[in-house]
């Protein structure tokens, strides 16, 4: 069996695929980088949204997706995760507003060059063709209950012709995740489980909270980028995040094969 396996360098682990898609997770690291004080809210500038709560698993599912993905295809995607805590560095946000100590930014700059390397490689080989998936959790928003929130900055992150339905088409990545079912092994044996995903389909706005942060902002003019953001509702239960691994990786190859072909 082949095994993706992982480099690292300053906290940041990353794989180099062979396909046109980039996994990133940046908010699931638990080490301290050293020599580096935490972030502040006090140090923060002005503007600058001041997060330190973990997405607990949302590496874990990164790799399991990447893993079911090989093991499907016989390719892997490229992979970029920081195993740094958000205490100390947020790699989701602008420089200005990543970190509060100067000796942060070698390791926050490592994850991002690291992903623009990928980025490169990708376009180059696919002829500018290929998708990003940036990997979070959240917790449950009451005002619009799903188990996975998908986000483009309402088509913000995509580039110029490739249309935002797509991804509600029944072969679309939310119509493939929405459509999937699965049995629970309990027993009694449960109802079948489906996901909720949000938002309902292509007319309906992203939740403004998950609708894109700075990573698909950021290399969506490149790429086409997709947040995804995975409710506490799958990312703590292990058999539904166990059925989330193979059914993202299946979505994905699926939905990317229509749009940048491997």
């Amino acid at each position: 069996m082949r095994i993706v396996t992982y480099a690292e360098c300053r906290l940041v682990q990353r794989h180099s695929g062979t396909m046109p898609v980039i996994l990133t997770c940046p908010h699931d690291g638990d080490q301290s980088p050293p020599g580096v004080e935490a972030r502040t809210s006090e140090g923060t500038p002005a503007g600058c949204q001041f997060t330190t709560a973990r997405d607990r698993e949302a590496g874990l599912i990164t790799r399991l997706v990447a893993q079911k993905i090989l093991d499907l295809t016989g390719l892997s995607p490229y992979i970029v995760l920081a195993r740094y805590h958000r205490r100390f560095i947020d790699a989701n946000r602008p420089l200005k507003c990543a970190f509060t100590d100067p000796d942060a930014q070698p390791f926050y700059d490592e994850y991002h060059g690291r992903i623009s390397e990928y980025i490169k490689e990708i376009r180059t080989q696919n002829d500018n063709r290929g998708f990003l998936f940036d990997i979070h959790g959240v917790r449950l928003i009451e005002s619009d209950p799903a188990d996975i929130y998908l986000g483009t900055d309402n088509g913000g992150s995509l580039l110029p012709g490739f249309d935002r339905a797509d991804i509600f088409m029944q072969h679309g990545l939310h119509g493939m995740l929405k459509a999937a079912r699965q049995q629970s092994g309990s027993v009694p044996p449960q109802p079948v489980f489906q996901y909720r995903v949000s938002p309902a389909d292509a007319a309906a706005r992203e939740t403004s909270s998950v609708d894109g942060g700075f990573t698909v902002r950021q290399y969506g003019a490149l790429i086409n980028s997709i947040q995804l953001e995975i409710a506490d509702t799958i990312r703590e239960d292990e058999q539904k995040r166990s059925f989330l691994g193979e059914d993202l990786a299946f979505a994905i190859i699926n939905f990317v094969r229509r749009h940048a072909p491997f």
